[in-house]
């Protein structure tokens, strides 16, 4: 009980103190994850929650509401130019979506870690837009059993424009 009271007040003194805020800043995650359908979310897609204070997905209650909303399949430190926008947030969670009915994505998986890869080209490096791209493709085939990337129009006509030549 004593060691939860002084991470708690660790934490307020770590928020409060503008010398160790930005150390604080530095620890916040971001989750890489599927979204959970239900009555609320009708459209399937990839779910990326950035968390703007710390430790919050942590505590019991909003791990509650944050497990509700997303499948979690990994996560990562957000580098200092995300974490510059968290500080001038004053929400909890920054959400993200990349919807895989979107008229860009067309029901595609890949084109789905495509669109998010590009999203973190700025901030995060290619071997680390792999790895989260890797875990959340195995998760939605090993959920989607039998699922089959969709065959676009316009891949049918550049594949016959390149067996003509």
């Amino acid at each position: 009980m004593n060691t939860l009271l002084n991470d708690q007040l660790e934490r307020l003194a770590l928020r409060h103190s503008p010398s160790r805020q930005k150390e604080a800043k530095s620890r916040l995650r971001v989750f890489y994850g599927w979204a959970k359908l239900g009555k609320i979310r009708k459209r399937e897609g990839i779910s990326i929650i950035y968390e703007n204070e710390e430790g919050v997905a942590d505590h019991h209650r909003m791990n509650r509401s944050f497990l509700s909303a997303q499948h979690n399949v990994c996560w990562r430190y957000q580098t200092e130019g995300e974490s510059k926008d968290a500080r001038q947030s004053n929400r909890i969670f920054t959400e993200y979506s990349v919807f895989m009915d979107d008229r860009h994505i067309k029901g595609s998986l890949e084109a789905a870690l495509r669109a998010n890869s590009d999203a973190d080209r700025y901030n995060v490096p290619q071997a680390e837009r792999e790895r989260i791209a890797g875990e959340l493709r195995s998760w939605y085939l090993r959920e989607h059993i039998g699922y089959q990337e969709p065959v676009r129009q316009l891949d049918l006509f550049e594949d016959y424009k390149t067996d003509i030549t």
